[in-house]
Parts: structure tokens; sequence; C-alpha cells
């Protein structure tokens, strides 16, 4: 999945919906956004991100056609789709 496509998807939802990532089964928040020339990658941590923050961090970059990561240790993981549950207002990326 590339950032362009995760904000097409998530265009409409609300901005205050809770970010989190999918790894080896386990649902960890996203808690941090790196950009470079090749790939946006995503860290978890402890308070996931919301959905306002994500595009905040994003609005003025040009180069959104890069593919979505995420790292988890030293492991790269790749990002295929979301899962949007609005009953807890999160937002899963697997």
């Amino acid at each position: 999945m590339r950032l362009i496509d995760l904000l097409q998807l998530t265009n409409d939802l609300n901005d205050q919906i809770n970010i989190f990532l999918t790894i080896h089964q386990q649902i960890k928040p996203l808690a941090k956004l790196k950009i470079s020339s090749s790939a946006c990658l995503l860290y978890p941590g402890q308070k996931p991100m919301t959905k306002a923050k994500m595009t905040k961090l994003v609005k003025n970059l040009h180069g959104r056609n890069i593919p979505l990561y995420i790292i988890d240790q030293q492991e790269k993981i790749n990002v295929y789709g979301i899962q949007i549950v609005p009953e807890n207002k999160l937002l899963k990326l697997t």
C-alpha cells in the first residue's frame, strides 16, 4: 500500500479516529511516522496517533506515492490494507 492510497481510503473518516498497526497478529498503537524519499515508515509505541495528526504530518509532502512499511524492531513489514472499526473509533493497518 502507498501513502496516497491510505490518505484516499481514510479521507471520509473522522479526524479523531486512532490508528493502530497489526504486527504478527498483535495490535499496537501507531506512535511515530518517518518519511524518507523512498518510503513512509510507521513505528509502534504507547499512545496511538490520530488521523488528524497523521494528515498534518504529511499535508505538505509532495511525493505521496511512496510505500508504507511497519517497522517492528529491525523487521520491515509491508502494509497491505486497512480495517476500519467505527464502533471503537480505530483504524488498523495490516
